[in-house]
């Protein structure tokens, strides 16, 4: 273990609370616990004083009668107390009672306490109860209790005896059926009596302090201890006045020698507990390092993979306290942070594209703007040029030529112009397309009736094939421009004469368009080019093949707005430009035609 580990912090402050309180419990019971033991007993003693006082004031028989609730329940809580007067003459002092009537109806009081005392594992045996008969010898006390019969022995009517059978005379028998009987524990009550015996005994008489206190109805405590057996005794005397005026003392007793016998016993308990304590400290700090430690070296080392910005790791600790709580927190952080990061850098690298489209788009705008001018330029100097000779006067017979070229290259300008227009709307985020399902077969029929003239001029003749096509869905009127577009463009590099083939190929997913003319080649370094705008493959920039140069720039945009894919390739003696249309879902097939 580490000095500055906290599995050594948590041993230490473990072993000093530990130690500590090992140290307080050892002082407490070796200087304090006598003590305070011994004053908790004499509190219980004065405690049960006043309830007995309590009860004698209520009702003084209570106290009296062996049967009583009041006495039984004393003996059940242990309360070893006797009333006596002031010669030591016990009134009350006997638990093991019973009574008994006999055939002429008398009853008569039994004391017990020899025979139990004496016989008490045979006195077990005769299992008395009420309404056992049996026949007994002894004798009746004097005094005051004259009423008690004290028997030596005891024999029922199923033959079972206990105790001395003498020779005795008639006189001295008592023959009757159990009417009541009290027997508490033997062993307790035992040690009990015999110490409450022994206290009377060596109390009474009373000293004269004791007995003028007594008189005054103050309460007497003492401690006593025994000469021969160094056993020590709590002692309480409460007066008791009768109706009649005369005082009663109600003795109570307990012991004090229990503590000592425990007090050695806890101290060689304390030297055992110490040495398993200092056990426990070890086996404990080996359950911090599994509990505690080990989890937190493991949130430690993903807490240090987090600050390299390593977000992989393992998954929380699958435990529901504290340290599971802050393992799943960790593991919920670590997955934001690298979501966060992920798409911190799919933000940088999206940015970064839109920096290099930006100057794309700037260089593109410089570009449009250069292309435009230099296309503008050209019909601009050809009208001026004109309009100037008609406005001097020079050729005054080529006047309608000179203004048919004005107006040839005012159209020219114009379709520029629209183009430029049109390319500037398909790249507004404003502008919307109106879909609807149609056929390629239908548009480009109609394409071809409306390029008739221009198909003649150069004696071109079209062929259009279609199978299973399938239902686009689309905005008609920009597919439309994007199908005359590139039929045009066929239709302006084809040889004079060929075919131009156009072709519908319908699948499970997409519709395939081609259009085919036969003629010159593009250059492969200009295939991918020439969607750009203003480009053109003749070098000269020359404007024999006509056109603008933005008649492919706004195909493109309208096939990407459609999320159409496009291509241009060459082929052995021509060019044909491939388009792939999503299919329709709810279309259904046409078969085919020509």
């Amino acid at each position: 273990m580490k000095r500055t580990g906290i599995t050594t912090k948590l041993f230490l402050a473990t072993a000093s609370i530990f130690v500590l309180f090992y140290v307080i419990v050892l002082v407490s019971q070796i200087l304090v616990f006598p003590e305070f033991y011994e004053h908790q007993k004499m509190i219980q003693l004065e405690k049960n004083a006043v309830e007995l006082t309590s009860i004698y004031q209520k009702d003084p028989t209570a106290l009296r009668e062996t049967g009583s609730s009041s006495i039984l329940q004393s003996h059940k809580r242990e309360m070893n107390f006797a009333l006596t007067d002031f010669d030591g003459n016990m009134t009350v002092n006997d638990p093991y009672r019973m009574r008994l009537i006999q055939k002429d109806g008398t009853e008569v009081d039994v004391s017990l306490y020899y025979i139990v005392s004496a016989y008490g594992a045979e006195f077990k045996k005769l299992n008395l109860a009420v309404g056992t008969e049996l026949k007994m010898y002894g004798e009746f006390g004097e005094s005051s209790n004259s009423r008690t019969f004290y028997p030596y022995y005891i024999q029922t009517s199923d033959g079972k005896d206990v105790g001395v059978n003498e020779q005795q005379s008639s006189e001295d028998a008592v023959q009757g059926k159990i009417i009541s009987i009290s027997l508490p524990s033997v062993v307790k009550t035992e040690q009990r009596l015999g110490l409450l015996y022994v206290t009377v005994d060596e109390f009474f008489p009373l000293e004269q302090t004791y007995i003028d206190r007594l008189k005054r109805m103050e309460q007497v405590e003492l401690k006593w201890k025994n000469p021969f057996s160094g056993s020590r005794s709590g002692i309480l005397i409460q007066p008791l006045r009768e109706q009649n005026g005369n005082i009663e003392l109600l003795f109570l007793v307990t012991s004090l020698q229990e503590i000592k016998e425990t007090n050695s016993a806890l101290r060689l308990f304390y030297a055992y507990l110490g040495a398993g304590g200092f056990i426990l400290i070890l086996l404990l700090s080996v359950l911090y390092s599994r509990l505690v430690t080990r989890p937190l070296l493991m949130l430690n080392k993903q807490a240090h993979k987090m600050k390299e910005l390593d977000f992989t790791g393992e998954k929380p600790l699958p435990r529901k306290d504290e340290l599971g709580n802050l393992s799943g927190t960790l593991f919920e952080l670590s997955g934001k942070l690298n979501m966060t990061l992920d798409e911190l850098n799919k933000a940088n690298v999206q940015l970064k594209k839109e920096i290099i489209q930006n100057k794309q788009m700037e260089q593109l705008q410089k570009d449009f703007f250069a292309n435009a001018s230099h296309e503008l330029k050209t019909p601009i100097s050809i009208v001026r040029g004109f309009a100037e000779g008609i406005r001097d006067g020079i050729s005054v017979g080529r006047q309608e030529h000179y203004v048919e070229v004005i107006l040839e290259e005012s159209a020219k300008m114009e379709q520029l112009v629209q183009d430029m227009l049109d390319l500037l709307r398909l790249e507004s985020s404003a502008l919307k397309l109106y879909k609807s399902p149609v056929l390629l077969s239908e548009l480009t029929q109609d394409m071809l009736e409306k390029l008739t003239y221009q198909m003649d001029e150069k004696e071109l003749s079209a062929h259009l094939v279609y199978k299973q096509e399938t239902e686009i869905n689309v905005d008609p009127v920009k597919i439309e421009q994007v199908l005359l577009n590139l039929m045009t463009n066929a239709i302006r590099h084809a040889e004079k004469g060929s075919t131009i083939e156009i072709h519908i190929l319908g699948t499970e997913q997409t519709c395939l368009y081609s259009i085919y003319n036969k003629g010159d080649q593009i250059p492969d370094d200009y295939l991918k080019r020439i969607w750009e705008r203003f480009f053109r493959v003749e070098a000269s920039r020359d404007r024999k093949s006509g056109g603008t140069g933005l008649g492919l720039a706004i195909v493109k945009r309208i096939l990407e707005l459609h999320e159409c894919e496009y291509n241009v390739r060459n082929v052995e003696d021509g060019v044909i430009f491939e388009l792939t249309f999503k299919k329709y879902s709810r279309s259904k097939p046409v078969v085919g035609g020509y």
